[in-house]
């Protein structure tokens, strides 16, 4: 259990439930947030072929003022965020890895 606390991905999938659900309770109603806050998803966003399929996904509803987000979007920030934490944690278990070495 301690493990995974020391884990990156676990803080980057414990970000994403937050983001939302700050998302769905209205609080960021322009999706600053959920889209724009991710590097990776933001760059999708501007593609407009992958644009076009987050949007077809299945709307939720939320308390934001702006247009609804669909299921997709909230998807696709949970999988980046997965892959940001476990990105993360190849780069400490290479340094680890390194330092046992004594390369470092």
């Amino acid at each position: 259990m301690k493990r995974v606390f020391k884990s990156f991905t676990f803080y980057f999938l414990l970000l994403s439930l937050i983001i939302i659900y700050i998302n769905l309770i209205g609080r960021d109603s322009k999706n600053i947030l959920l889209i724009y806050f991710n590097p990776l998803l933001n760059e999708l966003a501007h593609i407009d072929s992958l644009r076009d399929f987050l949007n077809s996904g299945p709307p939720i509803n939320s308390n934001s003022f702006s247009m609804g987000t669909t299921l997709f979007w909230y998807i696709g920030n949970f999988i980046t965020c997965i892959f940001y934490g476990l990105f993360l944690d190849g780069i400490k278990l290479s340094l680890k890895k390194l330092s046992e070495k004594g390369k470092i």
